[in-house]
């Protein structure tokens, strides 16, 4: 909502000579540089791009699959040599 009261894109960047394309077109879920607008419109018709995307997507894992996955479980376990009379 602010780069449209503002007036500029919110995907904007700075000028930077060492950039290819002065650092304007910038695809941030690739994290490459383009030359040009249609470069980048060109690399967001690309396999990679839609693949990088695909895996953006996805749900990565989870602190609680971690631990279960290396055996730190949170279940109360039965003692091993049961009840003592």
């Amino acid at each position: 909502e602010k780069a449209h009261e503002t007036g500029n894109p919110a995907d904007t960047f700075e000028y930077d000579d060492e950039l290819p394309g002065g650092g304007q077109f910038y695809c941030v879920e690739t994290g490459k540089h383009f030359a040009d607008a249609k470069a980048l419109a060109d690399h967001k018709k690309s396999r990679y791009y839609k693949r990088r995307c695909k895996e953006l997507k996805e749900e990565k894992y989870s602190q609680q699959t971690a631990e279960w996955a290396s055996g730190m479980t949170k279940e109360v376990l039965p003692p091993a040599h049961g009840m003592k009379k």
